[in-house]
């Protein structure tokens, strides 16, 4: 397992990544109340399936993660992110949107160490 953290004024994010054999599964979450937002799934090969559950829009970060994932890392792979502030301003949601993608860029690097 990896696990990774960020935290930025009220934003607090955290990675989790669980292998499975070859692959690997992604939790990213943080804020308020963590949840399941959004699920973007993938492998080098085919295309990334993204299922984004009710309004949420994680899939920006999920997708951002995924394109990354997929030049580098070999298995399939399922990112699953969910964070939530209250009152979250336009400036914090660039600001988390941008920590997510880092800390995906950190696990990409950790992946090619092994």
């Amino acid at each position: 397992m990896i696990h990774l953290e960020r935290t930025a004024g009220r934003i607090q994010l955290v990675l989790d990544a669980y292998f499975m054999g070859e692959d690997v599964v992604v939790l990213l979450s943080g804020g308020d109340r963590p949840h399941l937002g959004t699920i973007t799934a993938g492998t080098r090969l085919e295309p990334l399936q993204t299922v984004q559950l009710q309004n949420h829009k994680e899939f920006y970060i999920t997708e951002e993660i995924a394109v990354r994932l997929r030049k580098q890392f070999r298995g399939n792979f399922a990112i699953c992110c969910g964070a939530h502030l209250d009152n979250i301003t336009s400036e914090e949601i660039k600001q988390l949107t941008e920590m997510g993608v880092s800390l995906g860029d950190e696990l990409v690097m950790l992946l090619n160490g092994k």
